[in-house]
């Protein structure tokens, strides 16, 4: 069934905007709360600040934290939103609002001129189907001439309710120049004319319609690694983004304001770019994305442990989705990856990233802190430093422990302990003092609760202090595994039987006599 703007008025739409959603209490708490990217909860909501003012951001940040998969996540909640409520004039190619045309029927007996003003500053697809709603069979109008639509002030209103809207589907795009320099050209060279759209080739001598479109008319993109993006196709690119408020589509030498999402990733701090390119790309805020914390990296390993077992279960392509699927359903009851083992996982990783890389409070507007955090960067992409363990290089490591581990024929589950990973991590070039210091972090975490009335303290402030420590009888031992592992809620079988499996490795923790 076609609809009409009378048919939106009818329904009180007055326009859907990316700013209206970016700033919605309960959208922004289901994007930050999204456990598919962790952490940097404070550095999300400026993210979503800068996105409804600016329509752009960059996020530059280390390697495998999540950059480009948070900007997809970004992009796809609001695409869904818009998707969801947004109405569009038929037909047009930049998803110009419906919403536009309310208004001027609400205000135009108000503020003639002003309402003119709007009707001339939309694309060329959306006028010339307003002209075709305000024409008639002996006069063609045209939303050029003034004076014309001044003499209309009393059936105009009537004649734009009229005009057809569309339901908005959003076409989503991810450009990366590491692997489809491709799409870069289509993206400015256009993919579409706006005559087929228009059913027919043009009959004016210069008509803005033969103009091709691109993909970045509809304004919802992520681009990954900026840096590497060729001065004339950068240059090309923030001409859409000059204006601070939104993104601009220069059309044949005129501009239509595109209400769109885009967002830039770099591994790299913007000190890499040339002096030509410095002016280009300021004009884009920038984010600066730290690595996530030891509390949320503990669950970003568990949650990669967790992906491989499902994977390697169900003989099925890697396809998160598709995973995310599967781990929704249920998981293995009799699968475990210790605790002791994704901790200590997630404490080397940690070790391995320069301080400054960590702070949440670090704005690219500080010019002390932004300085700080480029250096860290360019810290980390030193080989003759010690290698960073960024997600990524975890991530293989993960899979090949969990595709080394065979499942118990008795059992049918993969159980894997911190000797199987400390094992795995011999191949990789991690220093002895990164791996010392993954060990005391979670032993010292491990022996704080058994003590007396302690709480947790940090790896600085504990010293070994063996006469605080209780002696631990298996039974003791028993109930910690139990407790640390939660065995409780697996079948008692199968709770024993990893206990053993587990046994070894809080005793070398631990290190106690046992009665």
């Amino acid at each position: 069934m076609s609809l009409s703007v009378k048919d939106l008025i009818e329904k009180e739409y007055i326009g859907y905007s990316v700013r209206s959603i970016v700033t919605d209490k309960k959208f922004r708490k289901t994007v930050i709360n999204d456990k598919r990217v962790r952490g940097n909860r404070e550095i999300k909501k400026v993210v979503l600040d800068k996105i409804a003012v600016g329509g752009k951001v960059l996020l530059t940040g280390p390697t495998g934290e999540a950059k480009t998969l948070f900007a997809r996540l970004l992009i796809d909640y609001i695409a869904q939103e818009i998707s969801s409520h947004k109405y569009h004039i038929a037909g047009c190619p930049f998803l110009e609002d419906a919403g536009y045309l309310v208004h001027i029927i609400e205000n135009f007996s108000k503020n003639i001129f002003n309402s003119i003003d709007v009707l001339q500053s939309l694309c060329p697809y959306c006028r010339k189907n307003i002209e075709d709603a305000l024409s008639t069979k002996t006069e063609k109008i045209s939303l050029d001439n003034s004076s014309e639509i001044v003499k209309m002030a009393k059936t105009l209103p009537s004649k734009l309710e009229k005009v057809a809207v569309e339901k908005t589907l959003v076409r989503r795009t991810q450009i990366d120049p590491r692997n489809d320099p491709e799409s870069l050209y289509i993206l400015l060279a256009g993919v579409e004319n706006l005559e087929k759209l228009l059913g027919g080739d043009s009959t004016e001598t210069f008509s803005h319609q033969s103009h091709k479109v691109g993909t970045l008319s509809q304004g919802f993109m992520v681009v990954n690694e900026i840096q590497r993006l060729h001065l004339s196709l950068l240059e090309s690119l923030m001409g859409f983004l000059e204006d601070p408020q939104g993104i601009k589509y220069n059309l044949s030498g005129e501009t239509v304001f595109v209400d769109g999402a885009i967002i830039f990733t770099s591994n790299a701090p913007l000190t890499v770019f040339g002096e030509e390119s410095q002016p280009i790309i300021n004009r884009v805020p920038e984010v600066l994305w730290p690595a996530r914390d030891v509390t949320d990296r503990i669950e970003i390993v568990r949650d990669m442990f967790q992906d491989h077992m499902v994977t390697s279960k169900l003989n099925i392509t890697p396809n998160p989705t598709l995973i995310r699927m599967f781990e929704l359903s249920g998981t293995n009851d009799k699968d475990l990856v210790s605790r002791l083992a994704y901790e200590f996982l997630a404490h080397v990783a940690n070790e391995s990233i320069p301080r400054s890389l960590k702070s949440s409070s670090a704005r690219s507007e500080n010019r002390v802190a932004r300085t700080d955090f480029y250096s860290a960067l360019d810290e980390i992409h030193n080989p003759q430093r010690s290698p960073h363990i960024d997600l990524r290089t975890l991530n293989n490591a993960i899979g090949e422990i969990v595709i080394g581990s065979e499942a118990s024929e008795e059992f049918e589950g993969i159980i894997v302990s911190l000797d199987t990973v400390r094992k795995a991590l011999e191949l990789y070039d991690i220093s002895p003092t990164m791996i010392n210091n993954g060990l005391q972090a979670i032993k010292l975490q491990l022996r704080n609760t058994i003590r007396e009335g302690k709480t947790a303290v940090s790896v600085d402030d504990v010293t070994e202090e063996m006469d605080k420590l209780k002696s631990l009888s298996d039974e003791d031992l028993k109930k910690i595994v139990y407790e640390f592992e939660h065995l409780a809620e697996k079948e008692a079988k199968v709770g024993e039987y990893i206990f053993e499996k587990l046994k070894p490795s809080y005793q070398a923790l631990l290190q106690v006599s046992y009665m």
